[in-house]
């Protein structure tokens, strides 16, 4: 370590940094268990320390829960596979702009745009390709709109357009753009072709929730007339005779005797692969023209959505026999919930009975749903939150439902192994749950690459086509599958991840970490540990010390970076390194504290770094050494890096009494 001017101790524990795996258990953990808060300007170096009472903790609170939720919302309201505005924000945003145009008195126009043949697409060549096909198509929507308009994703293959100041016709022409973008998709083997369907406001109607009925209304129209065209919203064509028509249909489906039948997908525990329980999930005659969705959205939309929920219920309370111990997930929409039909068909005993609530609907904050359950769970009931991370699973549901399990969408899943976002989105999930006592289940499991990390990122429950399809009651599972959990967790604790594997996880990389900082046995060994310390770190170079208390003398041992540091130099001239060492406290130093000493500050800028961190080296409640991680860029240290820090410095204590009585090397 080269000599230095004496540097003053900062509080490192008070500490934080924005960081991408927070927005969600950062801030909630804030909120329910209270903290000491520094919030950030992002904008600029500035740093604002807020203390536990008083004023200064709710600023301090909200500064940090408006920031994180405001990124938040931006993924939660957008769809992760084409990055369009996703269910949730096509509402948001249809929502907003009829109210923008009722103030300003301007035209806005929804496209409602349906991929005709899509199915034959997944059919032929699978998911992943699918998958690929979609990403394609919204990037060609994407292509066709102008700036300010908003394309979105708000179905499976189904793609919505909101036209700001835009009338019927150059609504029309936009409409045909968009489908003529679309059928140059290439397909192997397949002709894309999309139907599309037009309303406009205030034209048609000066309510959003109309607006879209409407859209979806015309998207029909064209469906039902041959698919691949557009058709614009007529009064005199569709309103009336299609809305009976489509509650016709509804109302004969609920006539019949068995109008849904109900299949079972297992939910398995990741670490064992044991069956827990059952999630019934509701499918409707063959020869229907609507998936499953389509049946509940067609329902709800004339009035019958309860009725239909209530039948499938009771369809999948029907069958006896579930294994002993689990239990059975049932799905229910927001809106029918608390609908007295619903609740006749839902027994008084809940016991066994999970209530998946969906996120595919637009419900506004009241306290019907709050009150609703906590009446389930008086009868027994747990309560998920389906398909978190899409939808309208966001963060403001999950805080007022407080769900005792947190079903992760299938798009945060599919593809995660390659994937380090969607592992660090995850793993926020896992922290969140965590934070309030609830189970993290993992839908759209396929393959057993996605199955094994999510497993290391400590996801509990997983579901999807890699254990079993959706079948007959009771089936049990892949034993491919069931083997692959088990020899999971059996890897995690015969084996430390080696460079091969990929880290998942911060406590995997710590695993690897202290595996071999635990072979080490000589001052070669520590220095080529250094390249791993710094990258755990954060750490552009990192210098270990040992102490020699009894002629107060810092000794370098090992060392990084381009500018070697002073071999040893005596520690009673430096106040920083003799309080760390002292007091067993980590401090540090950076250039942008506005209280930093103007020395200090200089002293860095002179070694090329712009931040210090000093941890020591503790055995038996005595320094023995100091760990250094230096930094180009000028800013504090997080918590979870001293956290990391102090675990890595404690790991040499061992090291630095072999080596006491071993004399430094010459040259």
């Amino acid at each position: 370590m080269s000599e230095r001017s004496p540097l003053r101790p900062v509080p490192a524990g008070s500490l934080s940094r924005s960081g991408l795996l927070i927005p969600i258990a950062t801030a909630c953990a804030l909120l329910w268990l209270g903290a000491t808060v520094v919030a950030f300007d992002l904008r600029g170096p500035a740093l604002i320390a807020l203390g536990v009472s008083g004023a200064g903790l709710i600023v301090g609170l909200l500064a940090l829960v408006q920031y994180q939720g405001a990124r938040l919302h931006g993924l939660a309201t957008t769809d992760a596979l084409t990055g369009l505005a996703n269910h949730r924000g096509f509402h948001e945003r249809l929502h907003a702009s009829v109210a923008a145009g009722r103030r300003d008195r301007m035209p806005v126009a929804l496209v409602m745009i349906d991929l005709d043949n899509f199915e034959a697409v997944n059919e032929r060549h699978g998911h992943p390709y699918g998958d690929a096909v979609l990403s394609t198509v919204g990037s060609r929507i994407r292509a066709t709109i102008r700036r300010g308009d908003i394309a979105a994703r708000v179905g499976g293959e189904e793609f919505a357009l909101i036209l700001p100041g835009v009338e019927s016709e150059q609504a029309l022409a936009i409409a045909e753009r968009a489908r003529a973008a679309i059928a140059e998709t290439p397909v192997e083997g397949i002709e894309l072709t999309c139907s599309a369907g037009l309303a406009t406001c205030p034209g048609d109607s000066d309510d959003a929730s109309v607006l879209g009925h409407l859209a979806d209304t015309a998207l029909y129209w064209a469906k039902r007339g041959g698919r691949d065209r557009t058709r614009r919203f007529d009064a005199g064509h569709t309103p009336g005779d299609w809305s009976e028509r489509q509650r016709a249909e509804v109302e004969a489906l609920l006539g019949e005797e068995q109008p849904v039948h109900i299949v079972f997908q297992p939910i398995v525990a990741l670490a064992t692969g044991r069956v827990l329980g059952y999630e019934a999930l509701a499918r409707f005659p063959s020869a229907s023209r609507s998936s499953p969705q389509g049946w509940f959205a067609q329902a709800h939309g004339c009035g019958l959505g309860p009725e239909l929920e209530a039948a499938a219920i009771e369809a999948a309370l029907r069958p006896t026999g579930r294994p002993l111990g689990t239990f059975l997930s049932l799905n229910v929409s927001p809106s029918a919930l608390s609908s007295e039909i619903v609740r006749r068909a839902l027994p008084q005993d809940l016991t066994g009975i999970v209530i998946e609530i969906t996120e595919h609907e637009f419900v506004p904050d009241d306290d019907r749903l709050t009150a609703t359950v906590a009446d389930l769970r008086r009868r027994g009931a747990q309560v998920a939150i389906d398909d978190a991370g899409a939808g309208y699973a966001g963060l403001t549901q999950l805080m007022r439902v407080r769900p005792d399990i947190v079903k992760l969408d299938r798009d945060l899943i599919d593809g995660i192994h390659d994937d380090v976002a969607r592992m660090a989105l995850v793993e926020s999930f896992v922290r969140f749950a965590g934070y309030i006592g609830a189970t993290v289940c993992a839908e759209g499991l396929e393959g057993l690459d996605d199955l094994a990390v999510t497993a290391d990122l400590d996801v509990e429950w997983g579901q999807g086509y890699v254990f079993a399809h959706p079948a007959a009651p009771w089936t049990g599972i892949s034993p491919l599958a069931t083997e692959a959990c088990r020899a999971s967790l059996d890897e995690a604790l015969r084996t430390v991840p080696t460079d091969s594997q990929p880290l998942v996880g911060v406590d995997r990389r710590l695993v690897r970490l202290s595996a071999h900082l635990a072979g080490i046995r000589s001052r070669a060994d520590i220095a080529g540990a250094l390249a791993m310390i710094g990258a755990e770190l954060d750490a552009d170079k990192i210098v270990l010390s040992r102490w020699r208390a009894e002629d107060g003398t810092i000794e370098t041992l090992a060392e990084n970076g381009d500018r070697p540091s002073e071999r040893e130099y005596e520690v009673s001239g430096f106040p920083l390194t003799n309080g760390v060492l002292a007091r067993r406290e980590a401090a540090q130093v950076f250039v942008g504290d506005p209280e930093a000493d103007a020395a200090e500050s200089r002293h860095l800028l002179d070694l090329g770094q712009r931040a210090l961190l000093m941890v020591p080296v503790v055995s038996r409640g005595e320094s023995l050494g100091l760990l250094e991680a230096y930094s180009r860029d000028d800013r504090p240290w997080t918590r979870a890096e001293v956290n990391r820090a102090r675990v890595i410095a404690n790991q040499f204590a061992s090291v630095i009494q072999a080596l006491l009585h071993t004399p430094a090397p010459h040259g």
